[in-house]
């Protein structure tokens, strides 16, 4: 069985394989819009070499889970202290992850579609989610903390995460235009500075972008130079294309903790959460993603959905069906601007 071992950096990803008894390939680089690519090498490496395949990613690397699993190969994460301290502005080296998986195997999470990315850290998440709760409330009267929008208006908000991801998103940009509806984008650093004609597809058709992070990572895993560092580079993808800094941000995951939050809003950043989750990542079907999302739509719902981190044709195939029953049930598409505004 040959390991591989991904690394992310500002520039991509990096890949080195290696085997349990010592014996290592050099290391490829792949671009951030490229997980078909990387798929296919690791196919061709098992074709090549007459065994599986394994990758390994960590916990600040959140892209690449869902296509690897989604074509069938396995995905195991390993987590920070599994690893020696990450250097600003990446992971640890493809190298040194690869050194440190490969005899702890059995040590690391092994990730599926149904468990998610953050597989084994669900309760660790909940927790930090209910410790940071009075400052999530402090923060939302301040104005810079949003999870539902008002409730006296039937109004609700789309957003999309984790792209921009080609032709998915630009699917969903499609149904948009042909309905008139708003909505926002989250986008994933690295997929922004990968697609930047779709970026600016998304701003020049009036949607909001906003910053869900440079590689997905889980935030309470990050020091405070490494949020920043997130947060910056994101920024600057996206205003290479817009002329605009976003100043919305969604969490990986929801993943937050008291500190995470203060930082956020030291940095001015209104932290965009969600009441309404169709669960489209786990790919259930269109008819299911249409039903969730408008059997839990309230006044004021902010709908979470995403264009990027796999295949996202489900969302693309459901989303005319959510827009026409919300709107026969008297709803109005709005954005995040607006629907935390009273009238």
């Amino acid at each position: 069985m040959w390991i591989a071992a991904i690394s992310w950096d500002s520039l991509g990803y990096e890949v080195v394989c290696t085997r349990a008894d010592g014996r290592t390939l050099p290391p490829w680089r792949i671009g951030a819009g490229d997980a078909h690519g990387l798929v296919t090498r690791l196919r061709d490496l098992e074709a090549e070499h007459g065994c599986e395949v394994v990758a390994v990613v960590e916990s600040t690397n959140g892209m690449l889970d869902g296509p690897l699993l989604a074509a069938g190969v396995t995905v195991f994460r390993a987590d920070p202290w599994h690893l020696p301290q990450r250097p600003g502005g990446a992971s640890v080296s493809a190298e040194l992850l690869a050194h440190h998986a490969a005899p702890a195997l059995n040590q690391l999470v092994r990730l599926t579609t149904e468990t998610g990315t953050l597989a084994g850290r669900i309760e660790e998440l909940q927790k930090n989610i209910e410790a940071a709760g009075d400052v999530e409330r402090e923060l939302t009267q301040r104005g810079l903390c949003l999870e539902r929008g008002e409730t006296t208006e039937p109004r609700v908000a789309l957003t999309f995460d984790d792209g921009p991801h080609p032709p998915y998103t630009d699917g969903i940009l499609d149904v948009l235009r042909d309905f008139g509806v708003p909505a926002t984008f989250f986008c994933v650093g690295l997929n922004a500075d990968a697609h930047p004609v779709t970026l600016e597809r998304i701003a020049s058709e009036g949607h909001v972008i906003g910053n869900h992070t440079w590689s997905h990572p889980y935030l309470p895993d990050l020091t405070r130079n490494e949020l920043d560092f997130q947060i910056d580079a994101t920024n600057r993808a996206v205003r290479r294309v817009t002329g605009a800094d976003p100043w919305l941000l969604r969490p990986p995951y929801g993943s937050r903790t008291p500190d995470v939050l203060r930082w956020l809003a030291d940095r001015e950043m209104t932290t965009v959460l969600w009441d309404n989750d169709p669960c489209d990542w786990a790919m259930p079907g269109a008819d299911s993603i249409t039903e969730a999302a408008v059997r839990q739509t309230e006044h004021g719902s902010i709908v979470l959905m995403h264009d990027g981190g796999g295949d996202r044709s489900q969302t693309v195939q459901a989303l005319p069906g959510i827009i026409r029953r919300l709107v026969e049930d008297g709803y109005r598409f709005v954005s995040l601007d607006e629907i935390s505004t009273p009238l």
